[in-house]
């Protein structure tokens, strides 16, 4: 039966994608194991016979590899670069962290346990949970299979040991945040319709200066409702619609004087409102303010939906396609702004061949050159070649008519199919060789090495955020990224509420990749 699997590969092939992800939607525990389920059901299916592995399509793995890579990095450039001059002590530590962690599970490995460097480098990068990282392993070694093992055996140790560390930091409540004293930007955005009590500058409102609390309509005593463009002073009287996270709001309503007994937005006689999907390519990658919405139509917008994400909007703010914008405008001017903003369903899953042919030969490019460094060669190779590139013309956004950033959905799609691609091959071209060593003496010794790995390397990036003075919240975001697993992200975001989460990943993410990957070349190498 098994012989057919070998004779039909890409049988077999999407056959463990389809078991593999429905092994990832089922919870364990606190976690589900997502994508990685197709690797752990690929390793069962190619360990019931020698001859599956063999005959799979490997060069499949490298392009869905890539486009795993590039569309990570397209999303998390511009935040690593936004984030690279506050957070730069917070990312040496990371890398001292990691370096000190890859020495450890080479030296222990090697001396104590005669461990060969490629399933050290694949558990290294189990722990590590990065798949490009088994990618540049599998590269580096002689036999592919035996990182595969390493990883097979690192990843779940990550992910256990991970969430205890977790679990750990969301009990701690007294945390000295010297350095990240802020609650973070709100999870969620409230509306409030405001009764000025007083005369006040709206500048000197809290949370204005810091974009955290706009105004989206304004009504003067005695007059009709209208946008509120450039607010200045306010009188009692006034009425105002505040947007912004309940606590901002909550401050704001209290400087200004109280809640009015009925919302403004209800009367839309002079001023309307409605979300708008940005959906034109040319002005992707603008700012709110190059928009031009208030000198075009006197239009404002007020919130960015991205994702699963709403955020306020401000003039500096850079949109990308398929965000979802909260437009306040004149009664009357609505089909002109939506038509200027695109709004058409169809589009938001449309990729740019020329951007994405273009940015992934960049990134196979650059991976080409390598050093040599005694007996070790170090490249950026087909895992982080494109992923470097994508973070760059992420943060690019455009150059001229190209636009780089891809609609969000699509982004998404493509990385979850490359992603799929990749571990279901590795799967089936290792499982024979898992079969034969994970579940031996060798194995446990793996375990021990890896455990001992984790452990240590969790602990330093734990302690080298809050001797930085970085808050609970952040450190836990930041823990995630730099083993970056989403299913730890997630279980962050589950035991506490705070968008520091996000941003310390966002933070680590892609940089934890490209240290771990250059870790991984060293300790197959010496």
């Amino acid at each position: 039966m098994w012989q057919f699997f070998a004779d039909q590969p890409w049988v077999a092939v999407f056959s463990v994608v389809a078991l593999g992800s429905l092994l990832g939607l089922c919870r364990f525990g606190p976690v589900k194991l997502g994508a990685a389920g197709v690797l752990f059901v690929g390793l069962l299916v190619g360990a019931l016979d020698k001859n599956i592995g063999p005959a799979v399509p490997t060069g499949v793995s490298a392009l869905g590899l890539a486009l795993y890579v590039y569309t990570v990095g397209l999303e998390a450039g511009p935040a690593f670069f936004r984030e690279l001059r506050g957070q730069l002590a917070v990312m040496a530590a990371a890398i001292v962290a990691l370096v000190i962690t890859a020495g450890v599970v080479g030296f222990v490995g090697r001396r104590w346990f005669d461990i060969s460097g490629p399933y050290l480098a694949g558990g290294y990068a189990g722990i590590g949970t990065t798949t490009p990282g088994l990618a540049a392993a599998q590269a580096a070694s002689e036999n592919p299979a035996e990182p595969a093992v390493g990883y097979a055996i690192g990843y779940p140790l990550a992910v256990v040991v991970t969430i205890l560390f977790i679990a750990v930091l969301a009990g701690r409540r007294h945390w000295k945040a010297r350095r990240d004293p802020g609650s973070g930007l709100p999870a969620e955005l409230v509306t409030r319709t405001v009764n000025v009590t007083g005369d006040v500058r709206w500048g000197d409102v809290p949370g204005v200066a810091t974009h955290r609390v706009l105004a989206s309509e304004y009504r003067p005593a005695g007059g009709e409702p209208r946008i509120a463009h450039a607010l200045d002073a306010l009188g009692a009287g006034d009425l105002v619609v505040l947007v912004g996270g309940e606590n901002d709001v909550r401050e704001a309503t209290a400087y200004l004087g109280e809640l009015a007994p009925f919302d403004l937005l209800d009367d839309r006689s002079t001023v309307d409102y409605r979300r708008i999907l940005l959906t034109d390519p040319d002005l992707a990658g603008r700012t709110v303010a190059e928009l031009g919405l208030d000198s075009r139509y006197g239009a404002l917008v007020s919130r960015v939906r991205r994702g699963d994400f709403d955020m306020l909007a401000h003039d500096d703010l850079v949109l990308q396609l398929d965000d979802r914008l909260r437009v306040v405008m004149p009664r009357g001017r609505a089909d002109a702004v939506t038509s200027h903003l695109g709004d058409k369903e169809s589009r938001v899953s449309e990729v740019s061949a020329v951007s994405l042919g273009v940015g992934l030969a960049l990134g196979f490019l650059i991976g080409i050159p390598s050093l040599t460094l005694g007996g070790t060669t170090l490249a950026l190779g087909a895992g982080a070649g494109p992923l470097v590139m994508g973070m760059l013309l992420g943060w690019r956004r455009r150059t001229g008519p190209l636009v780089w950033t891809l609609p969000t959905r699509a982004n998404l799609t493509l990385r979850q199919v490359g992603l799929l691609l990749f571990l279901a091959v590795v799967g089936l071209t290792s499982g024979y060789s898992f079969r034969e060593n994970a579940f031996s003496v060798f194995g446990l010794k793996l375990v021990a090495v890896l455990t001992l790995g984790a452990f240590v390397s969790y602990l330093l990036m734990v302690l080298g955020a809050k001797w930085l003075g970085q808050s609970r919240e952040r450190t836990m975001g930041l823990l995630s990224g730099y083993v970056g697993n989403p299913a730890i992200l997630a279980y962050a975001n589950g035991r506490a509420t705070d968008s520091r989460i996000n941003s310390g990943y966002s933070t680590l993410f892609a940089l934890g990749i490209l240290v771990k990957i250059v870790c991984i070349q060293l300790i197959v190498g010496l």
